[in-house]
């Protein structure tokens, strides 16, 4: 098993600083009362740490997607590829983004519901495209970009960039899901 420390008590001043600011950056946004272990481990290498947090945190609060579709792409491509931490960490996110339980547990088990608005189904279509390797077909492209424009189009396949880089991190070093 190929785990990483908790590397908090031994950051630098300046780390710690930003490792502060993550942390309550997505603490008031979704009520946890610590950065995730994604994070955490991750700051095992703080430059790394710091930039992808920044991508996180653009791509969060300044981004053009609304709330629940930025949450359905994360929970689309999490089950996707697999990647339960992910799955399981976004449910509270979903929830407060005003994704019901019903959607979250079916995207959860692998469907789409059917009662889901052309833009967000849009949106998981692109998501199905990144994740299996294949260019997005032109006319689920054209049905995002009417909803979001261009820049929603660009900022789903890069949620799906994100929690690639995400999964990868949790994948390889097992890191644990923690407690809410």
């Amino acid at each position: 098993m190929a785990t990483l420390p908790d590397p908090t008590a031994q950051l630098g001043d300046e780390d710690r600083a930003a490792y502060d600011r993550m942390a309550a950056t997505r603490a008031h946004s979704d009520g946890r009362a610590r950065l995730g272990n994604v994070y955490v481990r991750m700051f095992n290498n703080p430059g790394v740490a710091i930039k992808v947090g920044a991508l996180g945190e653009h791509l969060r609060f300044h981004a053009t997607l609304p709330d629940d579709v930025r949450e359905l792409t994360i929970l689309r491509f999490s089950e996707r590829r697999g990647y339960s931490y992910e799955l399981a960490h976004h449910h509270r996110s979903a929830r407060l983004a005003g994704i019901s339980s019903a959607t979250i547990n079916q995207l959860s088990s692998g469907t789409i519901p059917d009662d889901l608005p052309d833009p967000q189904r849009a949106a998981l279509e692109v998501v199905d495209a990144v994740a299996a390797a294949r260019s997005i077909p032109e006319n689920v492209q054209h049905r995002l970009t009417a909803a979001y424009g261009t820049a929603g189009v660009v900022e789903v396949v890069a949620l799906c960039g994100l929690y690639s880089l995400m999964g990868y991190m949790i994948t390889a070093f097992d890191i644990p899901l923690e407690h809410t």
